[in-house]
């Protein structure tokens, strides 16, 4: 199976680069606040986010690695299966490999928890769902480190799995380097990374806006008067039929 792989042309994949994802979006695109997308945390960041990282299989020289990553949020790991996104102490998803981790790198401080951070993107990651190349461990701690520190995961992490969807035929290249194990997952079609991160950034963004709107009304009101501290019930209603609009 190596030596396949290292016959395969890379002529096919010069000048390949990580896909730029669109996530700004007018103000009047934007979505109802009250969505499990929006980032709930605030205040001063005192959640830690750290990155797990290991390489799999055997180095081919000129050909690019393979990684398996996973995001860890105050000592707790997170990582997509088969079976969902499973937590862990420490860094259990790695212990299958020589030495893994083989590096955890310190990305920030949130003030978005673990816990917060999956009850948002749980829903786009369910058991059932995963596919080899195009939604896997990478894909959900792409999208973990988006929800937690708007940070995105290094394309070099990604290249192996970007490069053979540009190869013809890569599904059938793939499964002789898992020795006919690997199968599309029809669960997978329609997932979209992009899409996720706009969904998150869209929510976020309104959901700033909307708490400023209502600091601007306790502002004007007295103090106490709670029917005049809610948002305006027309505007929130237009906001939640927008985010309707948004395909996901």
């Amino acid at each position: 199976a190596q030596a396949i792989l290292a016959q395969a042309s890379l002529s096919q994949v010069v000048g390949l680069r990580r896909p730029a994802v669109r996530i700004a979006v007018a103000s009047w695109q934007m979505g109802n606040c009250n969505n499990s997308d929006a980032p709930a945390g605030n205040g001063v960041p005192q959640h830690q986010v750290k990155l797990a990282i290991s390489p799999i299989g055997v180095k081919i020289p000129s050909i690019p690695e393979a990684y398996h990553t996973s995001i860890v949020v105050d000592d707790k790991e997170y990582c997509f299966t088969s079976y969902g996104v499973v937590c862990n102490s420490s860094c259990k998803s790695h212990a299958r490999f020589q030495n893994g981790p083989a590096k955890v790198i310190h990305m920030g401080m949130s003030h978005i928890s673990g816990e917060e951070m999956l009850a948002g993107l749980k829903r786009h990651f369910a058991p059932g769902t995963y596919d080899l190349l195009r939604k896997n461990c990478n894909s959900f701690v792409d999208c973990a480190l988006f929800y937690l520190l708007r940070r995105r995961l290094d394309g070099k992490y990604r290249i192996l799995e970007q490069m053979l969807e540009c190869i013809d035929d890569y599904v059938a290249f793939v499964r002789i380097l898992s020795m006919g194990e690997y199968m599309p997952n029809p669960k997978a079609n329609d997932f979209n990374v992009g899409k996720i991160l706009a969904r998150i950034e869209a929510v976020s963004s309104v959901s700033v806006g909307l708490a400023d709107k209502n600091d601007g009304r306790k502002c004007k009101d007295s103090p106490g008067s709670a029917g005049k501290d809610a948002p305006d019930t027309a505007w929130v209603k237009q906001v939640a039929a927008q985010i309707a609009m948004i395909p996901l």
